[in-house]
Formats: structure tokens, C-alpha cells, sequence
């Protein structure tokens, strides 16, 4: 009895055995044939339905949208490119999504150095940013707005290093564009602060002419007699860096600076200047048309001065004498009326 009952429990564990070795077997041979993909490593993990991962999640997904497994990787980020244009590298079977176009900021392309003059125009008023201060030179007095507009285009200015700046050539340059009326007392103004932002950077001086009577617009010492075409300013940029020039306001008086970035041991000259008074002289005038009358003062004359201009080039305390400006006091005129004797 028990071994009949024993007989009929394995009969049943033999066909079991017998068709898990015949499956096995057929499995491989299809394997083998090509005709299915057997990946046994993941054959357990298939049947623990309880257990489920992010990729499984993320092969929902992507069978549920009718892409495969490759498809349903994500992009690759853009990668922004010298042109400003972002570029994707490409891959496989990527699902399209629209660009994203990364912008770069604008650059501005300076305008051709004229052959004439080592100035150039700049084409960003913000030239100046991130540059260093070297020199200024402030007005003694407000500008009209026809004299700021002729500032707003100097203030464009590059001096190139190792050349000869030429305050004409640059007039001329800038002529050639739809400019405000040329005025000499305005543009002599304009040209003194420049001649003065350059002598305190430093710079060596060429050409330039003072006034026979300083001008109640320039500092004494520091204004140019420009006249155009017989009367030029030029100066050297020794530095050996470019210098930009800059133009601010101080309310309604500009200030003209030099901007660069000179060598980290370089310290600007020390500008000192002396002046010397002389008063007018009387001069006394016969006039036979003030018979009978008192005198008159015709004139009431100008004062003298003489100008120093000291410059301590190596910040010792030793200041050299570069340069003198003298203008000539003018008398006082008296008229006064003929004597007795005179009239004989």
C-alpha cells in the first residue's frame, strides 16, 4: 500500500522534471537559432512583481508612448558654442524637443584707426569700464551745448601707444561725419584739457601753442591757441599701453579723463604749478580832444602772468622746471587833456 501510494506521488515529480529538462533543452536551441533573446539574469527579478524600480518605471513609460528603451533616455543639454548658437551633440534615436538658442552679449567692433592720427573712434561709450583712472583735467567753466557735442565724440578718442596723437588729423576724421559748428574759442577750449589730461599722464608733448593773454576759460598754464589748420596739438602716448579717453560732468563742467591700464609699477608725475603776478602799468595819453575837459581812462588794462610747470616725474620730491608761459600785462590808459603848454 505504501509503496503504491509512494509510486503515485513521484510519478507526477518525473513528468515534471521530464518537461523542465525538454523546456530547457528547446529554449537553448531557439536561443541558440536566433529566434528568442534569453537573459536569465533577469528572469528572477520578472517574477518578484512586488519589487519595482525607477528604470522599470521609466520602461513604463516609454513602451506606454510607443518609443523603446533607448528612446526614452533624456537629451543631451545644449552646449553653448563661440557663435552664441547652442548645439546638441548628436545621438540616436533622441526624442526631439525644441532648442533652447543661448544668446551672447553684444560685442561692438571698434571703427579702422585713420591713417592720419593714431586716434580711433571707439564704438562703446563704455570704453572706460574696468580701466584705470591715469589723469584728468576739469573745466574752469560750463559748456554750451554745441561745445558738449564736440566733448561727446572726444570722448570717443584711443590713443594707440607709440603714437603721435594729432588734434587736427582727429578734427578732420571726425569732420567727415555730420558734426556741430566749429567754433575756434570752443574748440581751443576742448584741446587745452586734452593737452592738460596728457601732460599730467605724462605723455610727451610735440606741439603747442599757449595764447598771447591766458583766456578766462583756461587754466593758466594749460590752455592752446589751436587754429585750424596753422596751429596744431599733438602729444606722444609713451606709456606703452592704449589710453581711452573718457569725458564726465561736474555739473555743467566737463572733465576730460585718460583711462588705461599702464603697468602695475607705474605711478603718474606730480604736476605742480607757480604763478606770478605783475601789475599793469599806467600809460599816460595826450588826447587834444578833451580841451577844457578832465581826464579819462581808456583802458583799464590787464594784469601779468608768468606760469611755472613743475613736474616730478619719479614721485622723489625732485620737481623739474618743464615749461613757462608768460602773458604780458596790458596798461592802464589814462587820456587826459592837453595843457596850456601843449596847446601852444
Amino acid at each position: 500500500m505504501r509503496q503504491r501510494r509512494k509510486a503515485l506521488i513521484l510519478q507526477p515529480i518525473k513528468w515534471i522534471l521530464l518537461l523542465g529538462v525538454v523546456g530547457s533543452g528547446s529554449v537553448y536551441g531557439l536561443s541558440a537559432a536566433g529566434f528568442i533573446e534569453w537573459k536569465p539574469e533577469h528572469q528572477l527579478e520578472s517574477l518578484m512583481f512586488w519589487k519595482t524600480t525607477s528604470n522599470h518605471l521609466t520602461d513604463g513609460v516609454a513602451l506606454a508612448a510607443g518609443v523603446d528603451k533607448e528612446s526614452a533616455k533624456p537629451s543631451v543639454k545644449p552646449t553653448p558654442q563661440a557663435g552664441g548658437t547652442a548645439t546638441a551633440t548628436p545621438t540616436a534615436d533622441v526624442i526631439s524637443t525644441p532648442a533652447s538658442t543661448a544668446t551672447s552679449a553684444p560685442t561692438s567692433t571698434p571703427a579702422p584707426t585713420p591713417a592720419s592720427t593714431s586716434a580711433s573712434l571707439a564704438g562703446d561709450k563704455s570704453a572706460t569700464s574696468g580701466l584705470q583712472l591715469i589723469s584728468q583735467a576739469q573745466s574752469i567753466v560750463p559748456v554750451s551745448a554745441n561745445e558738449k557735442a564736440w566733448l561727446e565724440k572726444a570722448g570717443l578718442i584711443k590713443l594707440d601707444p607709440g603714437k603721435l596723437f594729432s588734434y587736427q588729423a582727429w578734427l578732420t576724421e571726425v569732420s567727415k561725419a555730420k558734426m556741430p559748428e566749429k567754433k575756434d574759442e570752443e574748440l581751443s577750449h576742448m584741446a587745452g584739457l586734452l593737452y592738460e589730461a596728457a601732460m599730467r599722464a605724462g605723455l610727451h608733448v610735440g606741439e603747442r601753442y599757449p595764447h598771447q593773454d591766458n583766456p578766462t576759460y583756461a587754466a593758466a598754464g594749460f590752455d592752446v591757441d589751436f587754429q585750424p589748420e596753422k596751429q596744431d596739438l599733438t602729444f606722444y602716448n609713451s606709456l606703452g599701453v592704449p589710453i581711452t579717453v573718457g569725458v564726465i560732468y561736474n555739473g555743467e563742467s566737463p572733465v576730460v579723463t585718460f583711462n588705461g591700464k599702464p603697468k602695475a609699477d607705474w605711478k603718474a608725475p606730480k604736476i605742480t604749478v607757480s604763478k606770478e603776478v605783475f601789475a599793469p602799468e599806467n600809460m599816460v595819453l595826450t588826447d587834444f580832444t578833451l580841451t577844457g575837459q578832465g581826464d579819462v581812462k581808456r583802458s583799464e588794462g590787464q594784469s601779468g602772468l608768468l606760469v611755472k610747470v613743475f613736474a616730478d616725474e619719479k614721485n622723489d620730491g625732485k620737481n623739474e622746471l618743464i615749461y613757462k608761459d608768460f602773458y604780458a600785462p596790458h596798461p592802464i590808459v589814462i587820456a587826459k587833456a592837453p595843457t596850456p603848454e601843449d596847446l601852444k
